[in-house]
C-alpha cells in the first residue's frame, strides 16, 4: 500500500548521478506529467514501490490512492488481481511500460498475474486520474498507469528477497548488477517466483518472473535492451459464488466441479488458467543539443496461453459441431468434456519522439504505430463419450488484426513566473479486423475502422511568487476508445442490432494542490461527460470477461481530496477521501425471459430516468498513520473504505456490495549489519480486524416465461476477500 499522498506534488527519485537520471526520466517524458501539469497524478520511486511489495500485484499496492478500488478474485492479492479508477474498469485504463502500450490490443486490459512480481522490476511508476496526459496505446477513459522498468546504478549491487505468509504463500526474489562500468556498459538480472493456494478453493498459483536488461551510457546517449519474461500457472477463480453458497463457505470456488458416476462430488484438477509472456524492449535516448532531445523505442510483446475446463453435459452438436457419439451400442448426444481455449498473439510497437525545451517553452511531439495478431482456438482435451473424436479436435478457431497508429503533439509555456499553459493534441488511427469462427460456431468476420481526434488543454497558477500559498489548475480533455474485440463479436452475433459504439469522453477538471515540509495537500474536482459511454452489464461470459454495452448519455462527477501531516518528526498521517457521483440518464435495461428449460425466448425492458453506474462507488477513502519510535523503525496502520456498489445499472439492491471497511498493519525493521550490506523486516497483518468482505462481483437477473417477478437465482456472484491473515518479508541488500 504506498503512501497515500506521495504525491502528486512529489518528485520522483530517480538514480543517483544526475546525468543518468536526465537520461531515464527521457524515456517516459513523453506521457508523464510533471510537477506543474494541470493534471491529477501521484508518482513513486523505486524505494516507495519496493517499500510495500509482499507478493502483492499491482493493484494491491495503489490501493490507497485517490478514487482507486483494488480486488482479487482469489482472495489474497497474489492471483487474479485488478483495479478500478473513478469506478471505470482496467480495460479503459491506459498502462505503458517504458513508454510502450502494455493493455492487450484485444481485451485492452492489463492481466497483472500475466506479470508475476513486476513491481520489483521497476525504477518509477505514475498514476494519473482522468484522462492524464497518455500520448501511446488505448485511450485512457478514467486513468493511466506508467510504469518505468529499472536501469543502471553507479556501482554493483545484490539484492534477496523472501516473503512467507498465510494460505502457504511465498516469494522470493534474487537480483543484482554490475554498476555501470568504465566502458559505459551495465547488467541488471532479476529472477521471483511466487507460489500459494490462495484464499479460497483452486486458488493456487504458481508464478516465475526474469527480467533482465543490458544498458549502454555515453555522454549524450543512453542504449538499453530489456527483456521481461511471465510463466503464470493460476487456478480458475473468476465464476465467484452465490449468495447462499458463500454463507456456507466463504472459501467456496464451483469451478471444476462435477459428478462421477457413483454420484460423488469431484474437483477437476487442472482447473487452470495458464500464460506465457516474453516482452522485448530496445530503447535509445540522446540529447542532440542542450534544447532537443530524442528518445527512440522497438517493443516486441509474445503470449500464449490457455484456459482448461471441466464442462458437464455438453451436447456434441449444438455445442462442437459434430455427430452424436456411440459407445458399446450406445448412443449419446451429450457428454461430460475437458476444454482447452487457446490463445496466440505477436505485438509489436515502435515509436518514437522528440523534446525541445528553450527558455519558457517545452514542446514534445512523437508517434506511434503498433500491429498486434493474434489467434483464437479451442481443443477438446478429452470426452467421457468418444467414438471418434479424435485428441485434441479443434472445433473453432479465429483471427484477429489490429494496426493502431498515432501521432501527437504536446506543448507548455511559462508565461509568467507564475502562469503556464498546456496544450495536448493526438491523432489516432485504428483498423481492427476479425475473421473465422467463434466458440459458440458463429462466424464473426468483421472489418472496423476508427478515426479519433483527442485534445487536451490546461493552464496553472503559483498564487504567489514564492509558492507558499500553492498552485491551482484547471484542464479539459477530450478521450475517444473503440470497442473490445468481445463487444464486437456480441454484436455481430446479435444480427449488429446492439452494435457496440465507440466511447467518447469531455474531461473537465479543477484542483488545488501545495506542499510544503512537513504538510501537503491536494483538491481536485472532475466532471466526466461520456457519449456512448461503455459500461459494465453487470454479466460476465463463460470465460470470465466482463460484458459491456453503450449507454447514450452519462457523467462521473466528484472532489478527491487528499493530505498528509508530519506534526512530529517521529508521526505522519495521510488521508484521502473521494466523494462522487456516477449517473446514467434514460438508461433501459433488458432480462432474459427463460422457459423451464432455460432457453431464452424473449426480453423483459425496465426503463430507468437516471440509475447508478454499476462498480461506481459514491465513496471512497483511505488513512495511514505511520509511526518511526526509533531510527529503523516503522509502524503502519493503513484503513480503506469503499462505499456500497451496484452490480448491474439499475440501482437494485438485490444486486448491490455492501460498503465495506479493512485495515493492514506493517511493522518494518531496518538495520545496517556489518560485511553485509543492509537488511529490512518486515510484518504484514492484512485485514488486521477480520473483516468478512467482499470486493467484487457480478450480477445477471432474469424472468421465468409467463412470470413478471425478477428471478435472483444463480444469477448473482460474489468473490470474497481474505479474512485476516499475515505476511512476513526479510531482504539484505549489498
Amino acid at each position: 500500500m504506498l503512501a497515500a499522498m506521495s504525491a502528486s506534488m512529489q518528485a520522483e527519485n530517480g538514480p543517483d548521478s544526475l546525468k543518468q537520471v536526465k537520461l531515464n526520466e527521457v524515456v517516459v517524458s513523453a506521457i508523464r506529467a510533471g510537477k506543474n501539469t494541470p493534471v491529477a497524478f501521484n508518482s513513486f520511486n523505486e524505494q516507495e514501490i519496493k517499500k510495500e511489495n509482499a507478493a502483492k500485484n499491482i493493484p494491491y499496492l495503489l490501493q490507497t490512492l485517490p478514487s482507486v478500488v483494488a480486488f482479487s478474485e482469489d482472495g489474497s492479492g497474489i492471483g487474479n488481481t485488478s483495479l478500478r479508477i473513478r469506478g471505470v474498469d482496467a480495460s479503459r485504463i491506459n498502462v505503458t511500460l517504458n513508454g510502450m502500450p502494455l493493455n492487450n490490443p484485444e481485451s485492452q486490459e492489463v492481466y497483472w498475474v500475466d506479470f508475476p512480481d513486476v513491481s520489483n522490476a521497476l525504477q518509477s511508476m505514475q498514476v494519473q486520474r482522468g484522462v492524464g496526459t497518455s500520448s501511446n496505446g488505448t485511450a485512457s477513459m478514467g486513468g493511466s498507469i506508467s510504469l518505468n522498468t529499472a536501469g543502471a546504478r553507479p556501482k554493483a549491487y545484490g539484492e534477496i528477497n523472501g516473503s512467507l505468509g498465510s494460505y502457504n504463500t511465498y516469494l522470493y526474489t534474487i537480483s543484482g548488477g554490475t554498476g555501470i562500468l568504465k566502458n559505459g556498459l551495465s547488467l541488471d538480472g532479476r529472477y521471483s517466483q511466487v507460489r500459494g493456494d490462495g484464499y479460497i478453493r483452486n486458488g493456487k498459483v504458481d508464478h516465475q518472473g526474469i527480467y533482465a536488461a543490458l544498458s549502454y551510457y555515453a555522454d549524450k546517449d543512453l542504449f538499453r535492451f530489456s527483456y521481461l519474461h511471465g510463466t503464470e500457472h493460476t487456478g480458475i477463480t473468476w465464476e465467484g459464488i452465490s449468495p447462499e453458497q458463500m454463507a456456507l463457505d466463504r472459501r467456496y470456488n464451483p469451478a471444476g466441479e462435477y459428478t462421477d458416476d457413483n454420484g460423488n462430488t469431484q474437483y477437476y484438477k487442472n482447473e487452470t488458467d495458464n500464460y506465457y509472456s516474453d516482452i522485448l524492449q530496445a530503447t535509445y535516448s540522446r540529447f542532440l543539443s542542450q534544447k532537443l532531445t530524442l528518445n527512440s523505442s522497438l517493443s516486441y510483446n509474445h503470449g500464449y496461453g490457455y484456459y482448461e475446463n471441466y464442462k458437464t453435459s455438453r451436447n456434441f452438436e449444438s455445442y462442437y459441431g459434430l455427430a452424436d457419439q456411440t459407445v458399446d451400442g450406445v448412443t449419446y448426444t451429450e457428454s461430460d468434456a475437458v476444454h482447452r481455449k487457446i490463445m496466440k498473439n505477436d505485438f509489436y510497437v515502435a515509436n518514437a519522439s522528440l523534446s525541445y525545451k528553450e527558455g519558457k517553452l517545452s514542446l514534445t511531439g512523437g508517434g506511434m504505430a503498433s500491429l498486434y495478431d493474434g489467434a483464437n482456438y479451442g481443443h477438446i482435451v478429452w470426452v467421457k463419450y468418444n467414438q471418434n473424436i479424435p485428441n485434441g479436435y479443434e472445433w473453432y478457431r479465429n483471427d484477429n488484426k489490429k494496426y493502431d497508429y498515432n501521432l501527437f503533439g504536446k506543448a507548455s509555456y511559462q508565461v509568467s513566473s507564475q502562469f503556464s499553459v498546456f496544450g495536448d493534441v493526438q491523432y489516432r488511427y485504428v483498423d481492427y479486423r476479425l475473421s473465422g469462427l467463434d466458440d459458440d460456431l458463429v462466424l464473426i468476420p468483421s472489418k472496423n475502422y476508427y478515426s479519433f481526434f483527442n485534445p487536451k488543454l490546461g493552464l496553472s497558477y503559483q498564487l504567489d511568487q514564492n509558492n507558499r500559498l500553492g498552485e491551482v489548475y484547471a484542464s479539459a480533455s477530450v478521450a475517444n476508445r473503440e470497442p473490445l474485440r468481445a463487444d464486437l463479436k456480441e454484436g455481430i452475433k446479435g444480427g449488429n442490432t446492439k452494435q457496440i459504439k465507440p466511447e467518447r469522453l469531455f474531461d473537465y477538471e479543477l484542483g488545488y494542490r501545495i506542499n510544503k515540509s512537513n504538510y501537503a495537500f491536494n483538491a481536485n474536482f472532475y466532471y466526466m461527460d461520456y457519449k456512448d459511454q461503455m459500461v459494465q452489464t453487470g454479466k460476465l461470459n463463460d470465460v470470465g470477461y466482463k460484458l459491456m454495452e453503450n449507454v447514450g448519455k452519462s457523467y462521473r462527477a466528484g472532489i478527491e481530496l487528499a493530505g498528509s501531516y508530519t506534526p512530529v518528526k517521529f508521526v505522519r498521517l495521510d488521508a484521502n477521501v473521494t466523494f462522487s457521483q456516477n449517473k446514467i440518464k434514460d438508461y433501459t435495461a433488458y432480462f432474459d425471459i427463460l422457459d423451464a428449460d432455460w432457453n431464452t425466448v424473449g426480453q423483459n425492458s425496465e426503463f430507468h430516468k437516471k440509475t447508478n453506474i454499476c462498480f461506481s462507488p459514491d465513496v471512497i477513502s483511505s488513512g495511514i498513520i505511520t509511526l518511526i519510535p526509533a531510527e529503523g523503525v516503522n509502524i503502519s496502520m493503513i484503513g480503506k473504505y469503499v462505499g456500497k456498489q451496484y452490480l448491474d445499472n439499475t440501482s437494485d439492491n438485490v444486486t448491490s456490495l455492501p460498503g465495506y471497511f479493512f485495515s493492514n498493519l506493517v511493522v518494518g525493521f531496518t538495520r545496517k549489519v556489518k560485511g553485509l550490506g543492509e537488511m529490512e523486516l518486515q510484518v504484514y497483518v492484512n485485514n488486521a480486524f477480520d473483516k468478512k468482505y467482499v470486493a467484487n462481483g457480478w450480477a445477471g437477473a432474469y424472468y421465468y416465461e409467463g412470470s413478471s417477478e425478477k428471478q435472483y437465482a444463480d444469477a448473482i456472484g460474489y468473490y470474497p476477500q481474505a479474512e485476516r491473515n499475515f505476511m512476513t518479508r526479510l531482504s539484505l541488500k549489498f
